[in-house]
């Protein structure tokens, strides 16, 4: 690993663990056991550096949503698992939501582009799924309806876990958030798509 490198792998463990906003750099770099000067050389705040770890979660995120003429139902929620782990991986950056918002501007800057453009992706996806015959949905307030309301789980899940099932194990709370999904989806759902529906609970509850 890089000295960049070590520095984003650390922070972002200590960060998990402690929480965003009670870990300094001075704490980091007597971990790293390296000066200060090492740190503020690669990012020269502590915004910069939580930034970074933004923009790491966000480009994995957008490698995995994508809009797909093809989807089906199965892809559409091993999608979502998938961000649903990188959220894991990245917690404390949702966990510290309201707080990033406030006070680093270049996340919340980035994160109103981010919220449309994830939204578009979403409801084209949902359209494609209705296109395909996977979903019943003829009115366009339904499927805006559908597309707030996933993005809304989406987003909140780990802050709304966190205080609420805060007993449960992460795979366990993962599979909580994506059945809440899945009984929304199944209110549209045809037949050949409860069938999927089935298979990925299936999966993830290993019946």
């Amino acid at each position: 690993m890089t000295t960049k490198e070590k520095i984003l792998s650390k922070a972002l463990e200590m960060f998990n663990d402690r929480g965003i906003e009670y870990v300094g750099l001075r704490e980091l770099a007597a971990i790293l056991d390296m000066r200060v000067s090492n740190i503020t050389y690669y990012f020269p705040t502590k915004d910069d550096l939580v930034n970074q770890l933004s923009l790491d979660l966000n480009k994995l995120n957008s490698e995995l949503v994508i809009a797909n003429e093809h989807i089906t139902v199965l892809t559409f929620l091993e999608m979502l698992n998938s961000v649903f782990a990188n959220h894991v991986k990245y917690r404390c950056l949702l966990l510290s939501f309201v707080h990033l918002m406030e006070q680093n501007k270049a996340i919340s800057a980035r994160y109103q582009k981010t919220g449309k453009d994830r939204n578009s992706v979403m409801k084209s996806n949902i359209k494609a799924l209705t296109k395909s015959g996977y979903l019943k949905i003829k009115d366009e307030k339904d499927i805006d309806f559908l597309t707030s309301t996933l993005s809304l789980i989406i987003r909140f899940w780990i802050s709304e876990a966190a205080v609420s099932h805060s007993r449960m194990g992460v795979q366990e709370q993962i599979s909580h958030y994506l059945s809440m999904i899945m009984k929304l989806m199944s209110t549209y759902a045809t037949p050949k798509a409860k069938k999927e529906l089935e298979m990925f609970e299936e999966k993830i509850y290993g019946f």
